[in-house]
């Protein structure tokens, strides 16, 4: 993908690009990105695809040395603690917002090896290309000749892989309707229900849609006197 956000796929089980072993300019920290921001990443990675958002930061302000690159290329690569490759693409992008949609998978079978994915703390590399600031007439560190418009900024994110850990695959939307509704039209979920009357044979019922008496039982002479 691109900078500013013009996205196409990354790598996948069928390509290997060992970001995290290319000779880069500015190694970045996981806990100061820069450049990058990683969100919605499940904390375990079990069986199965999960999804998480990549989007870019590219602080403006003077006193930045640098900025990442117009037009540069972005690349994303997971691998596990055995060094296998995980398949991982982007799946929808958001132009106006510069978000972008990815997913990881963690397969039985990772293809391309007769390793499994072992469990332990894996990778997320990402790589991009920067530039000076061209606010700063004298930036104290340029980026050197041999790293001008090349992929010369990377940042290593962690992640933990638990292959058969139970309910850590990304969820799934099951219902998106809510209804308001009562058990056997005996219970009523609207404020201030009318309880059967006392001394009476019948109870009162429900509508199990919105809730109101069906047979609001009025008490007999006898109720009301006492």
């Amino acid at each position: 993908m691109s900078f500013p956000p013009e996205f196409s796929s990354t790598a996948t089980y069928a390509n290997r690009y060992d970001l995290d072993e290319i000779d880069v300019f500015l190694e970045g920290d996981s806990s100061n990105p820069m450049f990058f921001n990683i969100s919605g990443l499940t904390e375990n990675l079990s069986f199965g695809k999960h999804y998480f958002y990549l989007s870019t930061l590219n602080p403006s302000f003077p006193n930045n040395q640098y900025q990442l690159r117009q037009g540069s290329k972005i690349l994303f690569e997971f691998k596990s603690i055995n060094n296998v490759i995980l398949r991982s693409n982007v799946s929808t992008i958001d132009q106006q917002s510069g978000i972008v949609t990815c997913f990881v998978e963690v397969l039985k079978d990772p293809l391309r090896t007769f390793k499994e994915v072992g469990d332990g703390q894996g990778t997320l590399t990402v790589v991009g290309s920067i530039q000076d600031n061209p606010e700063l007439s004298h930036p104290p560190n340029p980026v050197t000749e041999k790293f001008i418009g090349a992929m010369n900024y990377r940042c290593i994110f962690p992640i933990n892989i638990r292959k058969n850990l139970l309910n850590a695959d990304s969820p799934f939307v099951l219902q998106t309707e809510h209804k308001k509704s009562t058990g056997l039209g005996q219970f009523s979920f609207v404020k201030a229900s009318i309880p059967s009357p006392k001394h009476s044979n019948l109870g009162i019922t429900y509508h199990p849609e919105n809730g109101n008496p069906n047979n609001p039982n009025k008490p007999t002479g006898d109720e009301s006197s006492s």
